[in-house]
């Protein structure tokens, strides 16, 4: 029997931005991406190229819907933080040591690598994939490196982990760091308002100022897909946490870098 498949809705495809540019070539798409970092429009058209096909490489794997989803998400993922790095040649294209005769075959060869990770179970997966496509997930992620330390510590801890604020100021102070609630909460708002403006324009266009907006839009908070039950023992194991830490510094910087690590290797664990 053949197993019937279905595709997630790519409304992105049929956005003016994007439509143009479903006629460039791979390799014209990824110079773009790489010579117009102010703009997210290239890796949303060559995410409409190849979603079907990644997701249909999942599905047939047997996952249940929740971890294609998830494996889906991570895919994009990694493929995203991976262009910079790509080069075409007369063969086909090289990517740091891997090599493939085409940026198809590059992009299968990541999704089967990826089936063969071990999954955590459908009860510890919070991402849904209508709330945050990849793409916007991407760049969200992307942005917290343009946040201050504290203010990165702050969002995830809350956004991706749902501690309280007390917690959060109980664990800096073990830490020896030492901030009042009002002081947390004002860089936890600060936080999400600027998360979003340092997103591409065109992304803001494409994903959070829709022509046709449902009748409840997600919030920021929604957008975060890792998060997990503040009191639980698992920890989910997507990569969120590889643009976490930056090089910003101040008064204070080097020991919330410090807790930034670990943030680091418990998400990536």
């Amino acid at each position: 029997m053949v197993k019937a498949l279905s595709f997630p809705m790519m409304a992105e495809r049929q956005h003016p931005l994007i439509q143009p540019l479903l006629t460039l070539s791979d390799e014209a798409l990824i110079k773009a991406f790489q010579d117009e970092r102010d703009r997210g429009c290239y890796f949303v058209a060559l995410y409409c190229r190849y979603a079907p096909l990644v997701y249909s490489v999942l599905q047939h794997h047997g996952r249940s819907p929740v971890q294609v989803d998830y494996l889906f998400a991570k895919v994009w993922h990694g493929l995203f933080f991976s262009l910079d790095l790509v080069e075409f040649t007369p063969e086909g294209l090289k990517v740091g040591d891997e090599e493939a005769r085409s940026l198809r075959n590059w992009i299968v060869n990541r999704t089967a690598t990826l089936i063969q990770e071990e999954l955590p179970g459908i009860e510890h997966i919070t991402y849904i994939l209508q709330d945050a496509p990849p793409p916007l997930w991407c760049y969200l992620e992307a942005s917290l490196a343009y946040l201050s330390p504290l203010s990165r510590l702050v969002l995830v801890t809350t956004q991706t982990f749902h501690w309280s604020l007390e917690r959060v100021r109980a664990y800096l102070e073990v830490q020896g760091e030492t901030y009042s609630l009002e002081e947390l909460n004002q860089h936890l708002e600060e936080g999400l308002a600027r998360i979003v403006e340092y997103l591409p324009p065109d992304i803001r266009q494409i994903y959070l100022m829709p022509d046709d907006p449902p009748a409840v839009q997600p919030t920021l908070e929604e957008l975060f897909p890792n998060s997990v039950e503040e009191g639980g023992s698992h920890v989910d194991g997507a990569p969120t946490a590889s643009m976490i830490s930056s090089d910003v510094t101040g008064t204070t910087d080097a020991s919330i870098d410090n807790l930034l690590a670990e943030w680091e290797r418990i998400l990536s664990g």
